[in-house]
């Protein structure tokens, strides 16, 4: 499974495919929904404090966290994803870890956001990082490395994601698990070209 921002669909269901996996693309609006849809991908609402919960019962719910308040956010409407936990600061502890696992809220860590960062910062994320899979690990709470990227080729393979979770300090076997979703594939020509997608429930 990888998580990415909303972005050109056409090429990213050209990459997705090649890569093989359960793609969710973060959307914000149902119009963004229809057209993920559309393009065999599967979409996730981005929500934030003033979003209209009502509207989006049994669909999937992504948060960015960071914050303290953006972080409850996620405990709070029982988010499928937390993204971005911390950041440069670390807003994650023992008591959220527990929380999150008991709403089988899955961890994040996307990608594309350590991209632009000096060294320092990225210090700062691996080190905080380091923490969050270590209170993950102790309270049940599933974590990933998605690829978080705004644009089709800044999706990063299935291995490197893994090795990224490995070297968190999640065992391989885990890793492999936290990556996995069962899916089933079906290949169909479009404009000449063949793709493979994933069938949805």
């Amino acid at each position: 499974m990888d998580i990415v921002y909303g972005q050109p669909l056409k090429e990213l269901l050209q990459i997705s495919s090649y890569f093989k996996e359960q793609l969710i693309v973060l959307v914000n609006t149902e119009t963004q929904e229809l057209q993920v849809k559309k393009s065999f991908l599967k979409p996730c609402f981005l929500i934030n404090e003033k979003s209209d919960l009502s509207k989006l019962k049994n669909k999937r719910k992504a948060v960015v966290g960071g914050s303290i308040v953006s972080n409850e956010l996620a405990v709070k409407t029982k988010a499928d994803f937390l993204l971005q936990p911390c950041n440069a600061k670390q807003f994650f502890d023992l008591g959220l870890a527990k929380k999150l696992a008991e709403n089988n809220t899955r961890v994040v860590l996307m990608f594309d956001e350590m991209r632009g960062k000096n060294s320092f910062e990225r210090h700062q994320y691996w080190k905080n990082y380091l923490e969050v899979v270590n209170y993950c690990k102790r309270k049940g709470t599933k974590f990933i490395v998605a690829s978080g990227g705004k644009e089709p080729l800044a999706l990063r393979p299935k291995k490197v994601r893994q090795a990224l979770v490995e070297i968190l300090g999640i065992e391989k076997d885990k890793a492999e698990e936290y990556l996995r979703e069962e899916v089933k594939w079906k290949c169909f020509v479009w404009n000449k070209s063949v793709f493979c997608v994933i069938l949805y429930g």
